[in-house]
C-alpha cells in the first residue's frame, strides 16, 4: 500500500504500524515525534497504530545546535 511520508510516496505492507515505518526510517530514537494525516501520534500509540493506504505520516526529529 502507498503512503505519503514526509511528502514522499513510500510503499509499505498491509497492516504496517507506524512503529514499525518509524523503526525502518531510524526514527525511533529520542526526539523523534509523529503525526498521521496532520494529528501527533503519542509514541504510547505507535506500536497499535496500525497505517491505512493514502494516509499522510510526517516524522520530525529534533536536533541541536544553534
Amino acid at each position: 500500500m502507498t503512503l505519503t511520508v514526509n511528502g514522499k510516496a513510500m510503499q509499505v505492507l498491509p497492516g504496517t504500524t507506524l512503529q514499525q515505518l518509524m523503526v525502518s526510517l531510524s526514527a525511533t530514537g529520542r526526539g523523534s515525534a509523529a503525526a498521521v494525516d496532520g494529528v501527533v501520534a503519542p509514541r504510547s500509540r505507535w506500536e497499535s497504530l496500525e497505517l491505512r493506504a493514502g494516509q499522510q505520516v510526517e516524522i520530525l526529529t529534533a536536533t541541536q545546535g544553534g
